[in-house]
């Protein structure tokens, strides 16, 4: 079939006219054609569907999508353009008596119809944009004085998520703000699970969280079946009847302040106008949220602000007050007077209070007024002292009076406490006067440490010109000894010490060089107070090497002094190695370089066969051990190992055998005498000590590696038993 003359004129009359309304358009050209059976259809979204209802028609989908493509059934009698296509209907059967012959068919213009059809509806859709756009504007407008308006940030976010809902047109709208890489909801509406409102996510979790990850927007036509979004909210979504979504992100510069996500219920497609609407809306929120933000933030600061001036209003003042109690008690310190009683009677005097200073062992050093009672500031102290710092401030006495207590540090040392008791610590000013006077003590006690160490740097440097000083410093030295009243007659004998591991442990436990400074010095005390069986008249570190004057001269004296110093340090030091070495015995201190000489030695020994080493034991071995690169150990070991582990795992004699070997001048026959064995015992006993080290006792090189093998075993055997071993 086909339009005839007078359709065709009146379609020609139609597309001539531009009417206003696409519904109009539409039943106008369906009037053209009647009832003769053609169809004109319309594509709303990806459905095909007809202008007109007609009764029993169902558009075939395929078909008129197959037409949109130019192929398909159709394409003979139907034309498609833009949204629109007119199918012509089937021709009836030649025989019929109602057939009308038509000419063929025009579809070109049938196409016209198509694209005018097509056109009006696209200016309707115009004009309703350009409406839109104007309620938008002016909707937009209303929101931003609105939301600009509000500084509270709670109902900022709640109009922006009411408002958002209403104009996109969606079910539920959400406002997420960013905590550091976490995205949190903070105000939702439309929701029907208190879930939804309690959002967390992550970057890549959800819409919200492709937002976070990408900074872009994210539009979801089938929330459920779309492969881009995780799995973490599929359950929530279903209860939710989630269907799609759309989210921006809030951006202010740079940095990402959250999302704006909406969901809708119903299956549809978000339109670019719908994404540029919402990034709208998220930039007028992004900077309502800055501006609520920033209210919040200068209220605080002025509340800070505000407190903090009444705060130092009063720092003031009590500055002005305690600078003169501080100039008070620092004056004191520096006329080097009683400085305790002086500064208790000056902090009681402006306090009022009852004030003692306590030494670090809990006893009273001054108090004031002098006859007040301070058997309650003692047991005060005494309960605080193993967790006293600056922090403890306020404590109670067994019978509940305050007692404000404050320690005196310097440094990591503590060296007892200010203790305050009476009505007025309460006051603030009592406390900083406290604290002033402990300052005072601490500085006293400085002044005393730095005399002290004055005097023992002067010591340090004594005993070290007296060692390997020229003949002039030696002699200076002996002249300084005897002005600071150190006692250098009589005979001693010199100490020489290495701490063999102490860099390898410091870099272990990550010690600063202060800590591993403050070891050395710690050791070198603890060196310092052995009195069994003698005290050291001098002792000095420097490095990793400790030297030391120890009056002693009898031999036996001496192996138990080097016993105690081991087995002291290794109890209190376990983690550091040390090896000493100790000289034979000097009356004057002009022979001290000859015995450092040989306490070197002596170390050098220890070092190699034991911790500790007594020059005087070891003969003619002490000829080889000022080479320090000699390996003794590994060289006995190689020779006596074999023997040793034989005997030990079968119970034999052969290192009791080799030793009666040499004592009888190698002679196999004295050396079967010196055991009570037969000669042929003896025999296989030296067999089989060349089996298991490799020497043939016959030829003189291994017997003589054999013999200075088992001297220097000796000597490290002496060794142990002079110093108990470590």
């Amino acid at each position: 079939m086909m339009p005839d003359n007078d359709i065709r004129s009146r379609l020609e009359r139609l597309l001539a006219t531009v009417p206003e309304d696409p519904h109009q358009a539409e039943s106008a050209a369906t009037g053209v054609f009647g009832d003769d059976g053609t169809v004109i259809v319309r594509r709303d979204d990806l459905t095909w569907t007809p202008v007109r209802r007609y009764s029993g028609y169902e558009p075939d989908q395929s078909a008129l999508t197959a037409l949109e493509c130019g192929s398909g059934i159709l394409v003979r009698r139907g034309v498609c353009a833009g949204d629109y296509a007119i199918v012509l209907p089937t021709d009836p059967p030649p025989s019929s008596p109602s057939t009308v012959h038509r000419g063929p068919v025009d579809l070109a213009l049938l196409t016209r119809m198509c694209v005018w059809l097509g056109l009006i509806r696209a200016l309707h859709a115009a004009r309703v944009e350009v409406e839109d756009y104007r309620v938008e504007s002016r909707v937009v407008g209303d929101l931003a004085k609105q939301v600009l308006s509000v500084s509270d940030l709670d109902q900022v976010l709640l109009t922006i998520t009411t408002e958002t809902l209403r104009m996109s047109e969606s079910d539920i709208c959400g406002v997420f703000l960013r905590e550091g890489d976490e995205l949190r909801m903070k105000s939702c509406v439309g929701h029907r699970l208190v879930e939804t409102s309690r959002l967390r996510m992550v970057r890549g979790q959800g819409v919200a969280g492709m937002v976070f990850q990408n900074r872009s927007a994210a539009r979801i036509d089938s929330y459920l079946q779309d492969l881009r979004i995780s799995n973490d909210f599929m359950s929530l979504a279903e209860q939710e009847e989630t269907r799609s979504a759309l989210a921006v992100p809030l951006l202010l510069g740079d940095d990402l302040v959250g999302v704006l996500e909406v969901w809708r219920r119903r299956y549809s497609s978000f339109t670019e106008r719908d994404v540029r609407r919402l990034e709208s809306l998220a930039d007028l929120a992004t900077i309502a949220i800055d501006n609520a933000r920033l209210y919040d933030s200068q209220r605080s600061a002025l509340h800070d602000l505000e407190a903090t001036q009444a705060t130092l209003r009063a720092q003031v003042a009590l500055l002005d007050e305690t600078a003169r109690l501080q100039k008070s008690l620092i004056d004191i310190v520096l006329e080097n007077g009683a400085v305790f009683a002086r500064v208790t009677r000056t902090l009681a005097e402006q306090s009022g209070c009852t004030v003692a200073i306590v030494t670090a062992d809990g006893a009273v050093d001054a108090v004031y007024p002098r006859d007040a009672a301070h058997v309650d500031i003692e047991a005060a102290y005494a309960a605080q002292r193993e967790s006293l710092s600056r922090d403890t401030g306020m404590v109670h006495t067994p019978g509940g009076e305050p007692v404000w207590i404050h320690p005196i540090e310097l440094g990591d040392d503590q060296f007892g406490a200010v203790c305050a008791l009476g009505a007025g610590i309460t006051s603030g000013r009592t406390q900083v006067a406290c604290a002033q006077a402990a300052l005072a003590c601490a500085l006293f006690h400085l002044q005393q440490r730095a005399a002290s160490l004055a005097r023992a740097e002067a010591l340090d440097q004594v005993l070290w010109d007296l060692m390997d000083g020229s003949p002039e410093q030696r002699s200076g030295a002996r002249g300084r000894a005897q002005q600071m009243g150190v006692w250098l007659r009589g005979w001693h004998r010199v100490l020489y010490g290495s701490l063999e591991n102490l860099e390898s442990v410091a870099q272990h436990e990550e010690w600063s060089l202060s800590t591993s400074d403050r070891t050395r010095r710690s050791i070198l005390e603890s060196v310092r107070a052995i009195t069994t069986p003698v005290q050291p008249t001098l002792a000095s570190v420097r490095g990793n090497w400790l030297v030391a004057l120890i009056p002693v001269r009898d031999r036996d004296r001496s192996r138990d002094f080097l016993r105690n110093l081991n087995v002291r340090l290794g109890a209190e030091y376990p983690e550091i190695s040390m090896a000493w070495g100790l000289s034979t015995a000097r009356e004057h201190p002009g022979e001290y370089p000859e015995a450092f000489s040989e306490a070197r030695t002596a170390l050098a020994a220890a070092r190699r066969l034991g911790s500790v080493s007594l020059y005087d034991d070891l003969g003619i071995v002490r000829l080889l051990l000022g080479h320090e690169d000699a390996d003794f150990q590994s060289f006995v070991r190689e020779i006596t190992g074999p023997l040793q582990h034989y005997d030990e795992a079968s119970d034999g004699s052969l290192m009791k055998t080799l030793r009666a070997y040499f004592d009888a001048n190698c002679s196999q026959k004295d050396a079967a005498d010196i055991l009570y064995i037969h000669h042929k015992t003896l025999a296989y006993r030296l067999d089989r000590i060349r089996k298991l080290t490799g020497l043939d006792l016959s030829q003189h090189s291994d017997r003589m590696r054999a013999d200075l093998a088992l001297r220097l075993l000796e000597v490290s055997e002496q060794a142990d038993r002079s110093g108990g071993g470590r």
